[in-house]
């Protein structure tokens, strides 16, 4: 039983942090932010809160409305980093694998077309390669006046949880579970943006976990002090 009670904890965590990989990411299926906080190492941008991506499924129209926005001065492009000015997956995840998605309604005229392939077969450099890819055709570092940028996205009746648009890349060597093409503020560098799978209001992962050791540190010393 002490034994059974000490590593409670442990298993509980990586339970948790399983889900992560398991097309769960997002607790509400409904809507769901996350924060763009890496990047594709030839832009030099580093890491950081670059802004986010909101996912919100509308249940009555099983649509899913993308919303992109950066931080200040920074500006969504569309150069050869990508196969698009927004990447994301929606196959091998533990939620059904969808392809041929239909992706369009953008609010900025600047960007048009998509693709939507039944494999990983475009590619976001060092991100890897994903199946689907909004603004195949968009602006260039200079011309660009996008700030932010949202798009629908549909399938039928298919689309009934947010989490089903986000999946890590394929064999990539940054994770990410979606990217964008942006811009640097002032005329700076341009590169792809990723969001490696922290919600926003989630701690980062090494902050999440000194949280879930303390937990494990204090529910010893819990166990502890009860038996004296």
């Amino acid at each position: 039983m002490k034994t059974l009670r000490a590593i409670l904890p442990l298993v509980f965590l990586g339970a948790g942090m399983a889900s992560l990989r398991a097309g769960t990411l997002c607790p509400d299926p409904t809507n769901c932010t996350l924060v763009l906080d890496v990047s594709n190492g030839s832009s030099n941008f580093g890491t950081g809160d670059f802004g986010t991506v909101n996912l919100a499924l509308n249940s009555m129209t099983n649509t899913i409305a993308v919303t992109i926005a950066l931080d200040t001065g920074w500006l969504i492009i569309k150069t050869g980093a990508g196969a698009g000015s927004v990447g994301f997956d929606s196959l091998g995840g533990g939620l059904n694998n969808l392809s041929g998605l239909t992706i369009g309604n953008f609010s900025s005229a600047q960007f048009s077309g998509s693709t939507s392939d039944a494999t990983n077969d475009l590619h976001f450099d060092a991100f890897g390669y994903a199946n689907n890819a909004a603004g195949t055709s968009g602006p260039k570092a200079g011309a660009s006046t996008a700030n932010t940028l949202s798009f629908t996205v549909s399938d039928g009746t298919a689309l009934t949880n947010v989490n089903q648009l986000v999946n890590p890349f394929y064999n990539g060597s940054q994770l990410t579970y979606f990217t964008v093409d942006a811009a640097a503020p002032n005329g700076g560098n341009t590169g792809l943006l990723g969001a490696d799978g922290r919600p926003l209001g989630v701690p980062e992962p090494a902050t999440g976990a000194l949280l879930a050791l303390g937990g494990v540190l204090l529910f010893g010393l819990r166990f502890r002090f009860a038996k004296k």
